[in-house]
Protein backbone atom coordinates (compact mmCIF):
# COMPACT_ATOMS: atom_id res chain seq x y z
CA UNK A 1 0.00 0.00 0.00
CA UNK A 2 1.79 3.53 -0.93
CA UNK A 3 2.26 6.12 1.64
CA UNK A 4 0.11 9.00 1.49
CA UNK A 5 0.44 12.28 0.57
CA UNK A 6 -1.67 15.06 2.85
CA UNK A 7 -1.59 18.12 0.82
CA UNK A 8 -3.60 21.73 2.29
CA UNK A 9 -3.67 24.40 0.79
CA UNK A 10 -5.17 27.98 1.58
CA UNK A 11 -5.40 30.99 -0.46
CA UNK A 12 -5.35 34.96 -0.08
CA UNK A 13 -6.16 36.52 -3.07
CA UNK A 14 -3.84 35.71 -5.91
CA UNK A 15 -1.13 34.41 -3.77
CA UNK A 16 -1.74 30.44 -2.18
CA UNK A 17 0.12 28.40 0.11
CA UNK A 18 0.55 24.54 -0.68
CA UNK A 19 1.76 22.49 2.35
CA UNK A 20 2.70 18.96 1.39
CA UNK A 21 3.36 16.04 3.90
CA UNK A 22 4.53 12.23 3.61
CA UNK A 23 6.63 11.52 0.40
CA UNK A 24 6.75 12.70 -3.11
CA UNK A 25 7.66 9.88 -5.20
CA UNK A 26 6.09 8.07 -7.91
CA UNK A 27 2.80 7.17 -6.34
CA UNK A 28 1.98 10.57 -5.03
CA UNK A 29 3.21 12.73 -7.34
CA UNK A 30 0.02 12.47 -9.83
CA UNK A 31 -1.90 14.07 -6.67
CA UNK A 32 0.13 16.77 -5.62
CA UNK A 33 0.66 17.60 -9.31
CA UNK A 34 -3.33 17.96 -9.76
CA UNK A 35 -3.50 19.98 -6.83
CA UNK A 36 -0.75 22.47 -8.13
CA UNK A 37 -2.36 22.17 -11.31
CA UNK A 38 -6.16 23.46 -9.99
CA UNK A 39 -5.05 25.98 -8.37
CA UNK A 40 -2.77 27.68 -11.01
CA UNK A 41 -5.84 27.20 -12.85
CA UNK A 42 -7.80 29.48 -10.07
CA UNK A 43 -5.26 31.78 -11.53
CA UNK A 44 -2.60 31.86 -8.55
CA UNK A 45 0.21 33.64 -9.66
CA UNK A 46 2.47 33.40 -6.12
CA UNK A 47 2.46 29.58 -4.56
CA UNK A 48 4.22 28.75 -1.74
CA UNK A 49 5.32 24.97 -1.64
CA UNK A 50 5.34 24.28 1.63
CA UNK A 51 8.16 20.82 2.25
CA UNK A 52 8.77 20.69 5.67
CA UNK A 53 7.06 17.94 6.33
CA UNK A 54 8.03 15.87 3.18
CA UNK A 55 9.81 12.90 3.97
CA UNK A 56 11.32 11.83 0.70
CA UNK A 57 11.36 13.39 -2.30
CA UNK A 58 12.27 11.39 -6.24
CA UNK A 59 12.24 12.53 -9.51
CA UNK A 60 8.82 12.41 -10.10
CA UNK A 61 7.93 14.71 -7.56
CA UNK A 62 11.20 17.40 -8.81
CA UNK A 63 9.41 16.82 -12.27
CA UNK A 64 6.37 18.52 -10.47
CA UNK A 65 7.54 20.98 -8.85
CA UNK A 66 9.58 22.28 -12.01
CA UNK A 67 6.55 22.08 -14.08
CA UNK A 68 4.49 23.86 -11.63
CA UNK A 69 7.31 26.57 -11.43
CA UNK A 70 7.27 26.88 -15.39
CA UNK A 71 3.43 26.88 -15.56
CA UNK A 72 3.57 29.69 -12.78
CA UNK A 73 6.40 31.56 -15.32
CA UNK A 74 4.52 31.27 -17.94
CA UNK A 75 1.83 33.25 -16.34
CA UNK A 76 3.67 36.02 -14.90
CA UNK A 77 3.46 33.92 -11.44
CA UNK A 78 5.95 32.38 -9.26
CA UNK A 79 6.54 29.16 -7.06
CA UNK A 80 8.30 29.64 -3.86
CA UNK A 81 9.63 26.58 -2.02
CA UNK A 82 9.63 26.72 1.55
CA UNK A 83 10.57 24.71 4.67
CA UNK A 84 12.15 21.95 3.10
CA UNK A 85 13.49 18.58 5.39
CA UNK A 86 17.79 18.23 4.99
CA UNK A 87 16.47 15.39 2.98
CA UNK A 88 14.33 16.87 0.49
CA UNK A 89 16.82 20.14 0.76
CA UNK A 90 20.13 17.87 -0.13
CA UNK A 91 17.98 16.56 -3.20
CA UNK A 92 16.64 20.10 -4.13
CA UNK A 93 20.72 21.09 -3.95
CA UNK A 94 22.49 17.83 -5.77
CA UNK A 95 19.73 18.24 -8.77
CA UNK A 96 20.31 21.67 -9.44
CA UNK A 97 16.70 22.57 -8.61
CA UNK A 98 16.91 25.56 -6.69
CA UNK A 99 18.73 26.89 -9.17
CA UNK A 100 16.70 26.33 -11.87
CA UNK A 101 13.68 27.91 -9.17
CA UNK A 102 15.28 30.84 -9.11
CA UNK A 103 16.20 31.54 -12.89
CA UNK A 104 12.66 31.06 -13.35
CA UNK A 105 11.68 34.09 -11.61
CA UNK A 106 9.84 36.71 -13.47
CA UNK A 107 11.48 39.18 -14.33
Amino acid sequence: MPDELHVVVTETVRAWSVVVRGEIDMETAEQLERVLDEVIAKGALLVTLDLEEVDFLDSSGLRVILGASQKLSAQDGQLLLEGASSAVERVLEVTGMIERLRQSRPS
